[in-house]
């Protein structure tokens, strides 16, 4: 059994813990309006796409049939990593609160001190611990990154950031694909701020003495390269030998590195991005610093920039768009951006439509969900950068994926007499995707 509890009555049930955590963190509408969930993917599973023929109808000039068109057959790989969550709680921290909603409610002091009756944790933790982990899953979804590190004062410290790195979110697909060219630039729309922003960059030049070594540290990680010959060829060498993983480093908030003669040149990925890059010499040779500019994070959104990126984007829908129900997802700071813009024009905030029974504000017809959350994040986990975000796309294009309502999941819940806590685990699996860059328009993900 994946459910391990004591023999008290009521019995606590593998039931009672789909109502309280799996159905809330794992089919919440909050997600549902927005993506598609999949919660029966086993390990790696092929998403097939296939592209639509296209001049298949000939003149029939004569007798018989000559086929005309072909599919175009692409697919992505998704595979799930395995998550896990676990909790303990004693009844005597929540004494003074939810405790005396309880014991006004008929419940006995011994009952909620013990934490042993399931039917009282099943009313009090279960379902804090659904809404907590469905806040945290949706972090996750969207700003997982295998490549995150931990920042200290806003710069990757070389350590994995294990509350990010279990698996590709949306966000970290969407900007490696905006970057690299994957997603069309007429598919992305640039967004100007009062502060233009800037990219950080230092050079560090090398002279050669009696020496051993060079010792280049970039964001907490040490580079090494033993001498040869003279300082540019052990410049040269370095360079070959470190830059795929400087390079390959913390995502967004990394650097490039290049040489020219004896000079490390460092610039940071995106506009904003500080770093650390310092360099040692084992023995008596030494490094100078010149070149260094200081990043700069872009301000707030200029005004009416909203309206005109929002604009923007749907003037950059593709022709297979139109065949799908889009929503915008935005930042907080566009949604004020753009709300300032109508009380200037003193017009309405548009027309309303329900989406999962609430009343959603849209722009031209098309849904605006406002995403607080992503403010949150964008400036903790990704220090501010690229602030001003937005997303046109449909809720087809964008999968989750989980093993987490199947029998591969596992669950547990006990109490612990010996340290009167009651515990609790739960894993699953977990990947997102996005189906088809035709589907997308972005704004605000690159410089």
């Amino acid at each position: 059994m994946n459910i391990f509890t004591q023999s008290t009555s009521p019995a606590f049930m593998k039931q009672a813990v789909d109502e309280f955590f799996i159905q809330p963190m794992f089919t919440a509408e909050d997600i549902r309006g927005i993506i598609t969930v999949r919660t029966d993917v086993k390990g790696t599973e092929r998403l097939n796409r296939i592209g639509r023929p296209s001049m298949m109808t000939k003149p029939k000039a004569v007798p018989g049939f000559n086929p005309a068109g072909s599919f175009n057959l692409t697919y992505t790989d998704i595979t799930v990593k395995p998550m896990s969550m676990e909790f303990e709680q004693n009844a005597r921290e929540f004494w003074g609160s939810i405790v005396e909603q309880l014991l006004a409610s008929g419940y006995k002091e011994d009952d909620i001190e013990q934490m042993k009756s399931p039917d009282v944790w099943n009313k009090i933790m279960l379902p804090l611990i659904a809404t907590a982990g469905q806040d945290d899953l949706i972090r996750q979804m969207f700003f997982a990154n295998p490549l995150a590190e931990v920042m200290a004062g806003g710069i990757p410290n070389g350590t994995i950031d294990d509350n990010y790195s279990g698996y590709n979110g949306f966000m970290s697909w969407l900007l490696k694909d905006t970057q690299t060219g994957v997603i069309p630039a007429a598919q992305h729309i640039p967004i100007a701020s009062s502060v233009a922003a800037v990219k950080a960059e230092k050079i560090l030049t090398y002279t050669a003495g009696t020496d051993t070594a060079i010792n280049v540290v970039i964001n907490g990680v040490t580079y090494t390269q033993a001498f040869a010959s003279n300082a540019t060829t052990t410049v040269a060498n370095w360079l070959t030998a470190h830059k795929a993983a400087i390079e390959a480093r913390a995502d967004i908030n990394g650097v490039i590195v290049t040489v020219t003669g004896a000079g490390i040149k460092v610039v940071s990925k995106s506009k904003g991005q500080e770093f650390t890059f310092t360099a040692t010499v084992t023995g008596t040779g030494t490094f100078a610093a010149s070149g260094v500019v200081a990043a700069t994070k872009a301000g707030k959104l200029d005004a009416n920039e909203s309206d005109s990126t929002l604009e923007a984007m749907l003037d950059a829908i593709t022709p297979e768009m139109h065949e799908f129900n889009l929503n915008f997802m935005i930042t907080s700071s566009m949604w004020r951006n753009l709300v300032h813009t109508f009380k200037s024009r003193e017009t309405v905030l548009g027309d309303a439509v329900m989406q999962n029974g609430l009343k959603v504000k849209t722009y031209e017809g098309y849904p605006i969900i406002v995403r607080p959350d992503w403010d949150k994040w964008i400036t903790s986990a990704q220090n501010g950068i690229h602030p001003h975000r937005a997303v046109l796309t449909t809720s087809k294009n964008l999968l989750f994926a989980t093993d987490g309502t199947s029998d591969s999941e596992m669950i547990e819940t006990w109490y612990n007499q010996e340290a009167q806590m009651r515990r609790y685990r739960v894993q699953y699996k977990a990947q997102t995707a996005y189906l088809h860059k035709e589907l997308v328009v972005l704004a605000g993900f690159k410089d």
